[in-house]
């Protein structure tokens, strides 16, 4: 080979070799913004739920407030969305996470400003506001966003954050995750199925949420009766899914169910007519509802898991011991406590909804004492891990005020309610930290 031609062809190697690497390094890119994307959706969600999760008094948490009118939901969802973030990390496999932190002060500002502009009711008074400042312990609710080189978000974040994040460009179909390939295209299918049914929980939960009336709100109706429950819950099974979402990172599917508010008024209406608190609205009432939504479709995001024998397979398949998932992860955890009417309530529809409460309050109390004795390893309990991770501590107790309400019984002025939470929905929480400790170390 002559000395010319050796040293065209070693032109022509670098010449392929430099759009090789930019090709390399742009992939890297996207992938690098796309978790970051991910990991900021993610932190917005996570203050969303732990902000939810403030008690305002002794019957009401943020998330029953936000829940009662639109324009109280778009002005939190406005607040949340502009909290600042902090810097992205990254990670070794492109994984990203995002910090965020809001004071409680500021949160307490915002909720009294909103109860000023938009609240009509009269179980939530300004004063309440003040001394939520000296209830809550927490000085600063903290989160950290996690997220994977994925095109699609997920579900349920506040109002217009997506927007705000910018969308990427948008693929066919989303990837299965190499996760889900190994449990199986059955444990997917009725991991979506759990997940669907979470769903139309939840929308019928938000739905108990509206106001009826000044003193009234849908869940006053169901007070007395888990029959009125599973009838409304008939009238959801017709929601359309919008969004399916598989984890990247566990074995969790996510999947976004809607109604359009026409629905919403019939159920509604199917509440009110089942009820003996029926006399108390009427039905232009249960019309007017219509004017304080804005919006034109009711959503909501449940979870699901698969079966235990698909989980089995994903254990046996894990390459490390850290990956497994513990035996109470995939079952749901239950709890149950007790209530009683006040004296001067004894024997009225109102003292029945009170003593509900109370016991819907003492089964979360024993729903986190519960949880934190669970197990993570031969030698850790989750309040072992909870006690080193404050912003876990904050998103747990989150979690435990959204815990569903499975029954609701009545021996006379004594009510026992049953709560529930998704075991996943722990060890979620729990791992995530444990995957960042470990890329960290």
């Amino acid at each position: 080979m002559t000395r010319y031609t050796r040293w065209f062809a070693a032109a022509v190697v670098v010449a392929v070799a430099v759009p090789v690497q930019a090709q390399v390094d742009t992939a890297d890119a996207k992938k690098k913004l796309l978790s970051k994307r991910a990991a900021e959706a993610d932190a917005y969600r996570k203050l969303a739920e732990c902000i939810k999760g403030l008690q305002i008094n002794s019957t009401t948490y943020v998330k029953d407030f936000v829940a009662e009118s639109d324009e109280i939901r778009t002005s939190m969802d406005d607040f949340i969305r502009g909290v600042r973030l902090g810097e992205a990390r990254w990670h070794s496999d492109m994984s990203c996470e995002v910090p965020a932190e809001v004071t409680v002060a500021k949160v307490i500002e915002t909720l009294k400003a909103v109860h000023t502009r938009h609240y009509h009711g009269d179980r939530v008074t300004g004063r309440d506001f003040e001394e939520m400042q000296r209830r809550v312990e927490k000085q600063v609710i903290r989160v950290v966003g996690m997220g994977a080189p994925r095109e699609d978000l997920p579900p349920d974040l506040p109002a217009g954050v997506a927007q705000q994040i910018g969308a990427p460009p948008v693929p066919p179909d989303p990837p299965i995750p190499d996760l889900w390939k190994r449990v199986g295209a059955q444990g997917r299918l009725m991991a979506i199925r759990a997940a669907e049914v979470d769903a139309k929980r939840k929308l019928l939960e938000r739905i108990k949420g509206l106001r009826i009336t000044s003193d009234t709100i849908v869940r006053d109706f169901v007070a007395e009766s888990d029959q009125i429950t599973a009838q409304a819950m008939g009238k959801v099974v017709g929601a359309s899914i919008v969004r399916t979402y598989l984890h990247h990172d566990e074995p969790i599917a996510e999947v976004t169910v809607a109604v359009p508010v026409e629905s919403v008024v019939e159920i509604i209406k199917e509440i009110h007519s089942r009820s003996i608190q029926g006399e108390r609205v009427k039905g232009t009432d249960i019309t007017n509802v219509v004017k304080q939504i804005k919006t034109q479709t009711f959503e909501a995001t449940g979870m699901g898991i698969p079966p235990q024998k698909a989980i089995a397979a994903y254990n046996a398949s894990a390459p490390s011991p850290q990956e497994q998932i513990p035996p109470w992860a995939a079952e749901r955890i239950e709890m149950t406590g007790q209530g009683v009417a006040p004296d001067d309530k004894a024997g009225t529809p109102q003292g029945k909804l009170m003593a509900a409460r109370a016991a819907e309050i003492d089964a979360k109390r024993k729903l986190g004492e519960h949880i934190q004795g669970l197990s993570i390893s031969s030698s850790t309990l989750v309040k072992d891990f909870v006690a080193q991770h404050d912003e876990i501590r904050t998103y747990m107790d989150a979690i435990l005020v959204g815990a569903m309400v499975e029954r609701t019984e009545f021996d006379g002025d004594t009510a026992t309610v049953t709560v529930s939470i998704p075991g996943m929905q722990i060890w979620q929480i729990v791992h995530e930290r444990i995957r960042v400790t470990a890329t960290r170390g």
